[in-house]
């Protein structure tokens, strides 16, 4: 067996004494912890100020923030790169004195989702700490990986003359929607400023924090591939006090309930089943941790039943198979007319490998409804390939982990979200994802969602995680 995969599926070993922040291991050369917690939380800060919320975007400003941060930095050469309409990408690329291989990128992008400001509990653009907290859009999504890694990267100029690859930061636009102007444009128009990579790091995985220690880190490998479905209901129009039998509305309802109940097939990969036996080690549950063993092992039957246990979990559910979630609803146009149509959105999120031409087959046979047609937003494509686990960038980042949490559990992840690694994946860029600080399961999902936040300690972790993993790809 290979080094990554003995890494991968050891058992873990105990935590070490202290809090989950505190890295028992001595600093790497060239790192001043707390330097690197107080840049990163300043920087942090003056990002979650600059309002990016997507749309419109507005990212030129943050960009400049970041190239702020760089400017003067030994080595380093930042292009702001222009996309129309307030929205900037920025690549800043650190030159190795003397390269003797491919560059090294880390990447974050600089939009947010919007906020209901009213569910909030502190102002989501005014970065406001609260008991060991930092409350702030954007705080885990992405900003706060932006500047950890421009946080390492500069530490990393001081020891320019020991790397022997390139480190190159790019920092998107558009990462959660609309207009390709982010990392599409860039691989489009800028490529060259990239210099050749051979690898990637950015978003996607993830630092588990539980029982206050450091128990499992996911490496993003592969994500899922995002479609929408929509469906379209057709009937009679009509006045609401004579009630038709072929109400479109009545029709939509009953297709997209069978929608909401029908289970795609169980698939698993070589990246989910590394990823199931990898957090079998650290689950506390028996049946479950059988049922992680079992889900993808050769008798058919025990593995169909590991897969019933495993998805009463949501997130177990949604790695296990290609899923489709109702996101939108639509129709009528008063109260007393009966609409002539009426339509529903499915959000598909399907794995690498499956046929969505072929899920979408299945969900219209699901939905059993005549006058209810359903159709992809988009032709099917053919989903990147993953990354490879035995990659040099890969045991890096699991290197960097296993020395700064010794308990951790090093697995290989698909996200079920998106992000852009898929288009550096597509373009033959093999891409690893991390969010690089320690979460409870409570505060990752606040993702997306109201009063996200990051523990204030977590930002040096982060930093020096980075730091700690393009130091161990790049150097000489």
């Amino acid at each position: 067996m290979t080094r990554p995969l003995l890494l991968l599926l050891a058992l873990a070993l105990p935590a070490l004494a202290g809090g989950p922040f505190d890295v028992a291991a001595p600093a790497p050369a060239g790192l001043d912890r707390a330097a690197a917690q107080r840049e990163t939380r300043a920087l942090l800060e003056a990002l979650i100020r600059v309002d990016t919320r997507n749309p419109p975007g507005n990212e030129r400003a943050a960009a400049e923030v970041i190239a702020a941060a760089l400017e003067g930095v030994d080595g380093v050469t930042v292009h702001v790169l222009d996309a129309g309409d307030g929205r900037a990408n920025l690549i800043a690329r650190l030159a190795a004195a003397r390269p003797t291989a491919r560059p090294v990128v880390v990447m974050g992008h600089m939009d947010t989702v919007g906020v209901q400001e009213d569910r909030w509990t502190t102002p989501p653009l005014e970065p406001t700490e609260k008991d060991g907290y930092l409350y702030g859009r954007g705080a885990i999504d992405d900003k706060g990986m932006l500047a950890a890694a421009v946080v390492a990267l500069r530490a990393l100029a001081a020891r320019r003359d020991a790397l022997a690859r390139d480190v190159v930061l790019l920092a998107t636009a558009a990462e959660e929607g609309g207009p390709p102007v982010g990392v599409d444009l860039v691989l489009e128009r800028h490529r060259d400023l990239l210099g050749d990579p051979e690898f990637a790091l950015n978003e996607g995985g993830r630092v588990r924090l539980r029982g206050g220690r450091v128990e499992v880190v996911s490496i993003q490998t592969t994500e899922k591939v995002p479609y929408n479905v929509r469906l379209t209901a057709t009937g009679r129009s009509g006045h609401g006090s004579v009630p038709l039998p072929d109400n479109a509305l009545a029709a939509l309802a009953r297709a997209a309930g069978r929608l909401h109940a029908w289970r795609a097939p169980v698939r698993l990969n070589e990246t989910t089943r590394l990823f199931f036996r990898g957090l079998a080690q650290v689950e506390a549950d028996p049946d479950v941790r059988r049922a992680m063993l079992e889900v993808a092992g050769d008798d058919a039957a025990r593995a169909a039943a590991a897969a019933d246990l495993l998805s009463g979990d949501p997130g177990h559910a949604a790695v296990l198979r290609s899923a489709a979630a109702l996101t939108l609803l639509q129709g009528g146009i008063r109260s007393n007319v009966i609409p002539s149509e009426g339509g529903a959105t499915f959000n598909l999120r399907v794995l690498p490998g499956d046929d969505p031409a072929a899920l979408l087959a299945a969900m219209q046979a699901a939905a059993d409804e005549p006058t209810v047609t359903l159709a992809l937003d988009r032709p099917p494509a053919a989903p990147p390939a993953p990354s490879p686990v035995d990659s040099p960038l890969f045991r890096a980042l699991a290197d960097a982990a296993t020395t700064m949490a010794p308990g951790a559990v090093v697995v290989p992840y698909m996200s079920t979200g998106a992000t852009d690694g898929a288009a550096l994946r597509a373009a033959g860029i093999p891409t690893y994802g991390i969010l690089p600080f320690p979460l409870e399961a409570e505060d990752a999902r606040r993702m997306h969602g109201d009063d996200e936040r990051v523990p204030v300690a977590a930002l040096g972790w982060g930093a020096e995680l980075l730091y700690r993993t393009l130091q161990g790809v790049a150097a000489r």
